[in-house]
């Protein structure tokens, strides 16, 4: 119906506008506390309302888009003229209402590790373990799950989809699946967000070890999401629509994740390998400390590329074969 597409319409302004209401907020409340912060460098706070005014609006404007994009594809469903455009419009909103939710995410990541490391660094008063928790690691899950939701709703759990009747098993067993790929990667990235931190603000993160471990996280989750969205794509659920939107979008989503992660990796084991070599040619220091703390790391940091680019393309080969 015309009501329903202008309805789907509204929604999507209300939410950028949602949005930028709450960014102006928040920049009024940064500029407040970069004037404490100079008056008083010991007045740095980690918590501030900035940072969940920001989630607020993000979160706000993923709840918006999502309820537009759920009422255009019903219409579309429908076969009403003129839905298509309206779904079109809202999917741009929900690509960057996600891609923000993680630039969130990962602003929060950062904005953490440095104060962490400016504390310890330094005479400044020191970040509290509940302050990291409520000004970093609590938005930082919150924008992962608000992000999932939004995905799932918008993909898995489609509005136009509901009231066909009892899913067969396999149905059941493929939506089950889909959401799994979603839900790891996404929930993996923000884990390793939360665990990177807690390294910098403990120490834990001075061992080059500790920084292996969160890399095979950052692999496990994004082979986990691929294995899922695979898996989904072979069951081939009876309904077209199930493919595309499902195991398709979860697929792109995660050969995506999966090219960034591996060119970054890629890209510090040739780096690193090669400062390791110089350090090892100068001569400065002991073999089996150059060896353990410093060439196996790197070589682990390969291995675990290699290892993460042959399985996605394993996958992508099978799925390409049926």
């Amino acid at each position: 119906m015309e009501k329903s597409l202008k309805k789907a319409t509204a929604l999507v302004l209300v939410g950028m506008t949602t949005a930028w209401v709450g960014f102006m907020l928040a920049t009024y409340w940064i500029i407040v506390g970069a004037k404490d912060a100079l008056s008083d460098p010991n007045h740095i706070q980690l918590t501030t309302p900035a940072t969940y005014v920001f989630l607020v609006a993000l979160l706000g404007q993923a709840f918006f888009v999502a309820c537009a994009y759920r009422i255009a594809d019903v219409e579309l469903a429908k076969k009403t003229p003129g839905a298509l455009p309206v779904l079109k419009y809202a999917t741009v909103w929900i690509v960057v209402t996600a891609l923000s939710l993680f630039f969130f995410a990962f602003s929060a990541f950062s904005t953490a590790t440095s104060v962490d490391s400016i504390s310890s660094f330094s005479s400044y008063r020191k970040v509290s373990f509940l302050e990291m928790t409520t000004g970093a690691y609590l938005p930082i899950l919150l924008a992962a799950l608000g992000s999932t939701a939004l995905l799932l709703s918008t993909t898995v759990f489609r509005k136009s989809e509901m009231g066909k009747g009892e899913r067969t098993p396999e149905e059941k067993k493929a939506k089950l699946e889909a959401s799994l790929a979603y839900i790891f990667p996404v929930l993996g990235i923000a884990l390793v967000f939360i665990l990177s931190s807690m390294g910098t603000h403990f120490g834990s993160g001075n061992s080059v070890w500790y920084w292996i471990f969160i890399l095979l996280l950052v692999a496990a989750s994004l082979g986990l999401g691929g294995f899922y969205s695979a898996r989904t794509r072979a069951l081939g659920a009876s309904q077209a629509d199930t493919k595309s939107a499902k195991s398709s979008t979860a697929l792109r989503l995660n050969l995506t994740l999966v090219v960034i992660f591996i060119v970054i990796l890629t890209g510090i084991s040739f780096g690193a390998g090669e400062g390791v070599v110089g350090a090892y040619t100068v001569g400065n220091v002991a073999f089996s400390d150059w060896l353990v703390n410093m060439m196996l790391p790197v070589l682990a940091i390969y291995v675990i590329s290699v290892v993460i680019t042959y399985f996605t393309v394993r996958v992508r080969s099978i799925i390409s074969a049926k």
